[in-house]
């Protein structure tokens, strides 16, 4: 597996995980005090708000771990299939690596992309699995795959097409083309600095041509 998945080394999340922390906290306390007996329903209705109220600040702090660390929750879905190929994922699973509700939405993007991403049986528990390690080169170099990148900066955008293409590498053109800005090559920086592991010409010669850049292979 890679050595780094994103940016943990140049940001601290003190402050998140303190608030992820409280929030469960809370959420096991109200259960705690809930009454073991002659419970009402005004009460367990009461129980059941508030354990929501505390879930959602959990999300929210999730997320935003998440967008800092690795960027939207496509890319944090697609990096965790792409580290567990072939493997069978939960729908909780799923929803606690993407932190948003509509993370189901997001596979079926990653599903238009040309990702092979199976629901293992039906209904709402059923897992997701990826079938195909990797995308097809040609596929994973055409256009559509350069217009469905997302990500609100030029560094989201970066991460997430090199995740989508790995382990081929990309073009000068392409990767400008998918920043949408002519400074892309400071953001391919800023994205090695904060720990992913992307290759260029000088790391190998043989497998890179010049002025291209890659993420490297999530096989060991």
């Amino acid at each position: 597996m890679m050595e780094a998945f994103g940016s943990s080394g140049r940001h601290l999340h003190g402050e998140q995980l303190e608030r992820l922390e409280q929030s469960l906290k809370d959420a096991l306390a109200i259960v705690q005090d809930t009454p073991r007996e002659n419970l009402r329903p005004k009460d367990w209705l009461d129980t059941a708000a508030k354990v929501g109220a505390c879930l959602a600040e959990s999300r929210d702090a999730l997320a935003e771990v998440r967008q800092d660390v690795i960027g939207g929750a496509r890319t944090a879905l697609l990096l965790y299939f792409r580290s567990h190929p072939g493997e069978a994922i939960s729908p909780q699973q799923l929803e606690g690596v993407a932190a948003i509700r509509a993370w189901a939405r997001r596979i079926r993007e990653l599903r238009e992309v040309g990702w092979e991403i199976d629901t293992l049986g039906a209904g709402a528990e059923a897992p997701y699995r990826l079938n195909a390690p990797q995308l097809e080169e040609s596929v994973a170099s055409s256009e559509e795959t350069i217009v469905s990148v997302g990500g609100t900066n030029p560094t989201e955008r970066l991460i997430e097409y090199l995740l989508h293409i790995s382990p081929w590498p990309a073009s000068p053109q392409q990767l400008e083309r998918v920043a949408k800005t002519p400074t892309w090559r400071q953001e391919i920086r800023e994205l090695i600095d904060q720990g992913w592991l992307i290759q260029s010409h000088d790391d190998s010669p043989e497998e890179i041509p010049p002025g291209h850049y890659r993420l490297a292979n999530l096989e060991a």
